[in-house]
Formats: structure tokens, C-alpha cells, sequence
């Protein structure tokens, strides 16, 4: 459903962990995404590897905002508004603030 309501945005599929390559589905034309299969790994400990995929494929891809959705997400319609601030990230304000040295860090 996501090609159904954004036919014209980026498409990364991330499978992190499991054996099957969807890299040829990737290149049809009706999905027109990309694929990329790495090594699975536990990260809530630690969720650097984590936001480094994200942020590497927020960068691949070139666009202002994303969306990460978990094969369990089912996509009912377009997202209807824009949003003003990411959910859950570096400028999340409903959670405590993150220490001054961690923003540092993420803005390098």
C-alpha cells in the first residue's frame, strides 16, 4: 500500500536479520524501491548501530523526513499533515532532555 498512496517518494527496505532477498521485488516497476540485508543484531542497549542505518539511509535517499515502518504497520491513507517536529528523535521534547554532550555528538 505504501506505492498506492506515495507513488512518487523513496523506498528503502531494510531486512535486518532474515534470509530472504527481496532485492528482485525491489526492481519491479510497481514498487520501484531499494534493498538492503544486513546482520541482525539486539541494539536496545545500545541503539548506535540502529540510528546509524537510519541516518545512513535518511542521507541515501535525500529527502526531508522519513518514515519507518515495521512489517507489522498497515498503511490506511497518506500521511495528512507535515509534521513540525520528528517523533521520538533528537528534537523529541516529550521526553527528557538528552544531555548536551549527546546532542554534540549526533550533530557532528
Amino acid at each position: 500500500k505504501a506505492r498506492q498512496f506515495s507513488p512518487d517518494s523513496p523506498i528503502h527496505l531494510l531486512q535486518d536479520g532474515a534470509s530472504v532477498d527481496f532485492g528482485k521485488v525491489c526492481k519491479l516497476r510497481q514498487y520501484n524501491c531499494t534493498f538492503e540485508a544486513v546482520r541482525g543484531e539486539n541494539s536496545r542497549w545500545n541503539p548506535h548501530s540502529w540510528m546509524k542505518r537510519m541516518y545512513d539511509v535518511a542521507k541515501r535517499l535525500g529527502t526531508t523526513y522519513i518514515i519507518y515502518l515495521e512489517p507489522d504497520v498497515h498503511i490506511q491513507r497518506r500521511h495528512r499533515i507535515e509534521p513540525d517536529h520528528d517523533a521520538g528523535g533528537i528534537y523529541d521534547n516529550f521526553n527528557p532532555q538528552m544531555k548536551a554532550a549527546t546532542v554534540y555528538y549526533w550533530e557532528k
